[in-house]
């Protein structure tokens, strides 16, 4: 009899032992899931919100095939950037909302370009090196309308 209790005691040690493990295992694998799952959305949001601009200024330079943008597609970005962004990220993009309604296109711009540069940094995990000026130059693809967008000419 006195041989049994200990037995009984290292058993019942081992099946606690393995069911603890157990979920802990569960949790982390859950909390994985659930890490992937959110980062797939914050991606789709933030390229979604890029999309928008871009939709936006494509319909500005093209005077056929207007893309309607509706206010449904504005609300599903806010929506994402709500659920899935960044504070960051959620906070410049109002900014730009803000800024780009007080009519300042400049102001606006440069708002917008502070969001675009947060994302790359997110997406890249803070490596990104770019700036405002490379993301302009790309834009605008000439040094000479940089030069003029920094001077106000434009």
């Amino acid at each position: 009899m006195d041989q049994i209790i200990p037995i009984l005691i290292s058993a019942f040690t081992g099946i606690i032992v393995a069911i603890l493990t157990w979920k802990f295992q569960l949790r982390t694998e859950l909390s994985k899931i659930l890490e992937n799952y959110v980062s797939e959305k914050k991606y789709k949001a933030y390229y979604n919100a890029v999309n928008l601009f871009y939709r936006t200024m494509s319909n500005s330079k093209s005077k056929e095939n207007k893309d309607t943008i509706t206010f449904q597609d504005m609300i599903k970005v806010k929506q994402d950037l709500f659920m899935y962004g960044s504070d960051e990220s959620f906070k410049a993009f109002t900014e730009y909302l803000c800024s780009s309604i007080d009519k300042d296109e400049k102001n606006s711009f440069e708002d917008f370009l502070n969001f675009m540069i947060i994302i790359r940094k997110e997406l890249s995990g803070g490596r990104s090196t770019i700036d405002g000026n490379d993301l302009l130059l790309n834009l605008m693809q000439s040094e000479i309308e940089l030069q003029k967008f920094h001077l106000g000419v434009l």
